[in-house]
């Protein structure tokens, strides 16, 4: 089925005439290009990027060919000429968007047929057939025929006078031994076939020592010190280059790092002594502050009074139920409904879904049949997931996952009234559908009753598919539930931030 979704680049204009000035003013003059569409991210404007002279966010929206596509995150997107789709579900075929009806399916021309059961031989379709390859736009044996090559493609048999240039199968050719000597009528010299790489960049082969594959697109490989970063690709060597999140970033300062998806650049960081401190002041940003009144949040100053909690460079009172910071962005809700997905506020029966794994959360329009695995929306006859990873085999009675982990900050404060404890991975094991976790606890407490566990070491057993990745070494936040049952509930944390701020919060709301 073809699927018509115009770009939206009317509609983006029209948002983007609330946009502040120099954020319009950035995108005008940034001409620069990018395959994904984007030339860029704007200053202070909340990690908007530029399409064309419009603003976008790549955690909502696309950008193709200049052209922005809402409602479908370009962390999870591929571009079909100037409209996003998403790549797990659909395929791009001659500019035609197409709704996928295997994890098999691929493009002939403009059609889409499955490799399963045919072939594709100059954008015709023809029935797979046992050792059978394309030669042009017909098919032939290769355990009996051989594809000839001259002005024009020719089908074979073996005891025909070789040729002096013959392929087997599509576009590989054989290689003679000896191609400069006479074979008499009836026999044929040895021929070797080359090894064809078994790497692939999309549908294309490639040699990974000289070319490197970035996201579907192939570029020439300077050194092994050339890396992907989404579709781009950079060296370590080069000057302020950073890759964050997917997006190569150019002409960023020196040291800059990037954190939770945001450019930190030194600035921000780093106290740059625009104002001389007196002994025993604190630097916050370029100016001084004093800690024992005031809190410094991504290099600006508040007043304790607001709040003890940063939330990116704000400052909030986390025993207001009405404020949710979510991944550095701080919302004020209308009402008591809503929860973080990354640095969105998802509200509920909004008809939209959530999908997040450690590295990404993204929202998805709801649909039918369609469920998350980790960041990914994928349609459920196509594909099957077993602990956050995708297989391309449907598997309609398999249990999914019934809820997600989210980051530590957007559990509290309802874990404050919990078992909970910090449980570290320490040894993995499968058996059968059960997944065996022995866990050696960091700390515990339930802060009723200030229980604290006396044996570290805990044996988890959970159904492997259905539970979210767990990997050896980390540290994860667990609850404690009936019968000495055990609940996964957060992303890998860091010990020394995240326990601190569970225990403050938990315990300033006990006080």
């Amino acid at each position: 089925m073809e699927i018509n979704r115009p770009a939206a680049k009317g509609v983006v204009t029209l948002l983007c005439m609330f946009a502040t000035y120099s954020a319009q003013d950035f995108c005008h003059h940034d001409k620069g290009s990018h395959n994904a569409g984007f030339s860029g991210e704007m200053e202070g404007s909340q990690h908007l990027h530029c399409c064309g002279n419009v603003s976008y966010k790549i955690s909502e929206s696309s950008c193709c060919n200049g052209n922005v596509t809402l409602g479908l995150s370009q962390l999870v997107a591929d571009c079909c000429d100037s409209v996003a789709y998403n790549p797990l579900n659909e395929i791009c075929c001659g500019g035609r968007i197409l709704t996928r009806n295997s994890t098999h399916a691929k493009c002939c021309g403009k059609v889409m047929y499955l490799t399963t059961t045919h072939l594709c031989c100059d954008d015709i379709i023809l029935e797979l057939k046992e050792n059978h390859s394309c030669c042009g736009n017909k098919t032939f044996d290769m355990t009996t025929h051989y594809c000839y090559t001259d002005l024009t493609l020719e089908i074979k048999p073996y005891n025909e006078t070789c040729c002096p240039k013959v392929t087997v199968g599509y576009n590989v050719d054989l290689i003679l031994t000896d191609s400069d000597s006479e074979y008499p009528q009836g026999s044929c010299p040895t021929c070797t076939l080359p090894k064809v790489s078994e790497f692939m960049c999309g549908s294309e082969p490639y040699n990974p020592q000289e070319t490197i594959c970035c996201s579907g697109k192939l570029y020439k490989k300077a050194s092994t010190l050339t890396k992907c970063c989404g579709k781009n690709f950079y060296t370590l060597l080069d000057d302020n280059v950073l890759c964050c999140n997917g997006i190569l970033h150019l002409n960023v300062p020196e040291q800059s790092e990037c954190v939770g998806g945001v450019i930190y650049a030194p600035p921000n960081t780093i106290c740059q002594m625009f104002a001389r401190p007196r002994l025993g002041e604190h630097c916050c940003g370029g100016k001084t502050f004093d800690p024992h009144t005031h809190i410094c949040c991504n290099g600006h100053s508040h007043n304790k009074m607001k709040g003890n909690f940063c939330c990116g460079s704000e400052v909030y009172d986390h025993h207001n139920q009405l404020l949710r910071c979510c991944s550095g962005h701080l919302y004020k809700l209308t009402r008591l409904s809503g929860e973080c997905c990354g640095s969105h506020l998802l509200e509920y029966n909004n008809n939209q879904t959530c999908c997040s794994s450690s590295t990404n959360s993204i929202i998805y329009d709801t649909k039918p049949n369609h469920h998350c695995c980790g960041h990914y929306y994928f349609n459920t006859s196509l594909w099957s997931c077993c602990a956050e990873h995708l297989k391309p085999t449907p598997k309609p009675n398999s249990s999914l996952a019934e809820y997600r982990l989210k980051p530590l900050a957007d559990l509290i404060p309802d874990m404050c009234n919990k078992t909970v404890f910090f449980g570290k991975v320490e040894s993995l094991a499968l058996e059968n559908d059960q997944r065996h976790v022995v866990l050696k606890v960091v700390w515990q407490v339930n802060v009723k009753s200030e229980r604290f566990i006396k044996d570290p070491w805990l044996h988890v057993s959970m159904d492997h598919c259905s539970s979210p990745d767990t990997e050896n070494g980390m540290t994860y936040l667990w609850e404690e539930k009936h019968d000495r049952k055990y609940k996964l509930l957060s992303h890998p944390v860091d010990l020394t931030s995240d326990m601190h701020l569970l225990y403050a919060v938990c315990y300033q709301k006990k006080g």
